[in-house]
């Protein structure tokens, strides 16, 4: 592993466990096993290091979202599959202390997220209502029905809402799938 890559692990690592503010560059170049001077060649600041890493985790989301797409996936397996991969690889950003962080210290990257997700769900919901001809919501402008669904992803999976009314971020998640799939009239299962 090339040293930007351990420098994104350790950042993922560090934040999954303490969240973005709670870890130092001291303490990211010990868990990196590189000294600060090379952190810092790579990355001037801490802010950019942590840019960097959601650049990166977005990055992969969006392969695997492409990907998916592109090997013509049924609209569960792709939702079951993103869901997975963000459990996964996202988990450093889905805690609750990392929305926390977003909400008060980095809310322009929660920006970022923000918008990087609205583009992918409107391809993904474009997808789905263009393989599944005889669900209810075919006949729908797709640009009404993106943005109905696109409201509501953003009104639940944030972390004003999380936080605030004591939920996880995989309890609001798997709920919400469950509501907007059963809008399209396609089971999960």
């Amino acid at each position: 592993m090339g040293i930007n890559q351990r420098i994104i692990s350790a950042v993922r690592q560090l934040t999954t466990e303490r969240g973005f503010k709670g870890w130092t560059m001291d303490e990211l170049s010990a868990q990196a096993h590189i000294s600060k001077r090379t952190l810092y060649r790579y990355y001037s600041s801490k802010e950019e290091l942590i840019a960097a890493v959601i650049d990166d985790f977005l990055a992969s989301m969006s392969s695997k979202a492409d990907e998916l797409i592109a090997s013509g996936s049924a609209p569960q397996q792709i939702i079951r599959t993103l869901l997975a991969h963000l459990l996964d690889q996202g988990k450093f950003i889905i805690s609750a202390r990392s929305l926390e962080d977003l909400r008060l210290i980095y809310p322009h990257l929660w920006d970022k997220i923000d918008a990087f997700r609205t583009e992918k769900i409107r391809i993904i919901i474009d997808y789905i209502i263009r393989t599944n001809s005889n669900s209810p919501v075919s006949d729908i402008d797709l640009r009404i029905f993106s943005a109905v669904v696109t409201a509501s992803i953003q009104a639940v999976v944030n972390p004003d809402f999380i936080l605030e009314n004591g939920l996880t971020f995989e309890e609001v998640s798997a709920q919400l799938i469950r509501f907007l799939l059963a809008s399209l009239n396609i089971a999960l299962d």
